[in-house]
């Protein structure tokens, strides 16, 4: 629903994207059933790809890095590794040049995130390979 609901509202969205985000981010550093961290980080994918993609605004990306990077500091290692999941599939889905961009803002400061940084780049570059030869075929 929320994929759907961001996607049609995307224009009457945007303006208040820096206050929902805020507001998710929020919920990162307390404790959350797998189930609600689950929907919390695909709310957060949605997010990232109906609004942030599309917009391709290179202000708006460097505030949500900015803002990410100050919650995770206060969540536990998985926690920052589902995150750096979510922000990774941002970085395979924006153009190369908003990539590079992206890139630089994040290792500029690498304090206290060093481990979700490696995520983000690593899950980004992720490619599914077939396990068997079987598989192939």
């Amino acid at each position: 629903l929320m994929q759907k609901l961001t996607h049609d509202l995307r224009s009457t969205i945007l303006p208040s994207y820096e206050d929902v985000l805020t507001q998710l981010l929020l919920l990162l550093p307390r404790p959350l059933s797998p189930t609600s961290l689950t929907a919390l980080l695909a709310t957060f994918s949605v997010l990232f790809k109906y609004l942030l993609v599309a917009s391709g605004d290179t202000s708006l990306l460097t505030k949500t890095w900015s803002c990410i990077k100050k919650a995770l500091t206060a969540c536990n290692p998985e926690v920052q590794r589902v995150m750096a999941e979510a922000w990774g599939s941002l970085l395979r889905r924006v153009k190369p040049s908003s990539r590079g961009f992206i890139i630089d803002c994040m290792v500029a400061d690498l304090e206290g995130v060093e481990d979700a940084c490696a995520w983000a780049i690593i899950f980004s570059c992720k490619v599914g390979f077939p396990v068997s030869a079987d598989e192939e075929r």
